[in-house]
């Protein structure tokens, strides 16, 4: 750890823009790396901090993680603040543009889709991790309080994305860190129109020649739907997208999965036509909505709250159902026009 006068210890990593992560996930290198050859001497290191955080850091600390310029990232902190006070906080996020990019996320409702996306077994053995790694850093014999919790500060859940993340760049193992480098640099968002579907990641667009009035169109033009004509619809768009996924296999891992153009089946499922903005779904859930709606006549479909498309309600669901089972996702992440 540091000196008494707050100065930071030798090794640190960087944010490093052309560098990957050692797993070879494709991001820009956000992690702690490399021997330390630095950019700003160790006492401007000190105002430099002052200057980010806006006062005086109250206890000791190391930088650990420094952004592509050599300017403080991330903080590892010691477990107790100089007036002994216990500091669950282990590793700190200074950099403001990073602090910009993760409060962007979670003002987004990132704190509840993070929790509704990652494993919650595998959460709480990170949290488990996290407060290891910190209570190695407090001496054997020390008496009275100690900080408890893991990330943020909390066993449970997700508190705060920008603590999960100040450990993830310095290297730690986090689920949550990890769904947040596929939030900022990853996924697939498939956008569903009348004629056609798109799907898109990175800089690459791929279509599907069926949309939810074209699959109506041409395969369910009974009422209700025939099982028979359900099972071609969907087979339709699944052989198409089982094309592009022989071109571009890691499209079926490329996660978070979102959806525009689905609105009236979200609506449908949660029961009102009101959502707005993002909402996970899961993909039970979606193949509910579909055997409940594939038996209804168009009469009876008229009738459900919001539904201002009914006859092509079962095309749409029938192009969803394809891409959640072809892409293997056990759920997906639904955009709703406001």
């Amino acid at each position: 750890m540091a000196t008494d006068d707050h100065r930071p210890s030798g090794r640190t990593g960087r944010l490093d823009d052309s560098a990957k992560h050692a797993d070879d996930t494709g991001d820009a290198g956000y992690r702690c790396r490399g021997e330390h050859r630095p950019a700003i001497p160790p006492m401007t290191d000190h105002a430099r901090i002052t200057e980010l955080l806006g006062r005086s850091p109250r206890g000791r600390y190391e930088v650990v993680v420094r952004d592509p310029n050599g300017d403080p990232a991330v903080l590892r902190n010691a477990p107790f603040l100089d007036d002994g006070t216990p500091m669950p906080t282990l590793y700190w996020l200074c950099s403001p543009t990073e602090i910009r990019r993760i409060g962007q996320i979670e003002s987004a409702g990132g704190v509840d889709l993070a929790e509704a996306e990652v494993d919650a077994d595998e959460l709480a053995a990170a949290h488990e991790r996290y407060g290891a790694e910190r209570d190695q850093l407090i001496p054997a014999d020390h008496e009275g309080p100690r900080p408890t919790g893991g990330v943020g500060g909390t066993r449970v859940g997700v508190k705060c994305l920008h603590a999960h993340w100040a450990w993830h760049l310095a290297g730690g193992d986090d689920p949550i860190g990890r769904w947040i480098e596929n939030e900022l640099t990853g996924g697939v968002t498939i956008t569903i129109g009348e004629s056609a579907t798109t799907v898109t990641w990175g800089s690459t667009t791929a279509t599907v020649p069926w949309g939810s009035h074209r699959l109506t169109d041409h395969y369910l033009a009974h009422d209700p739907a025939r099982p028979e004509d359900l099972t071609i619809a969907i087979g339709a768009v699944t052989d198409s997208l089982a094309e592009i996924i022989a071109d571009h296999p890691d499209l079926v891992t490329a996660r978070p999965l979102r959806i525009a153009g689905a609105d009236q089946l979200v609506w449908l499922e949660a029961g009102h036509p009101n959502l707005t903005g993002e909402t996970v779904v899961a993909r039970d859930d979606v193949e509910d909505v579909f055997r409940m709606i594939a038996m209804e006549p168009l009469d009876q479909r008229r009738h459900h709250p919001g539904l201002t498309k009914p006859d092509t309600i079962v095309g749409l669901t029938c192009v969803v159902v394809a891409v959640l089972r072809q892409l293997q996702a056990d759920r997906a992440r639904f955009i709703l026009e406001a």
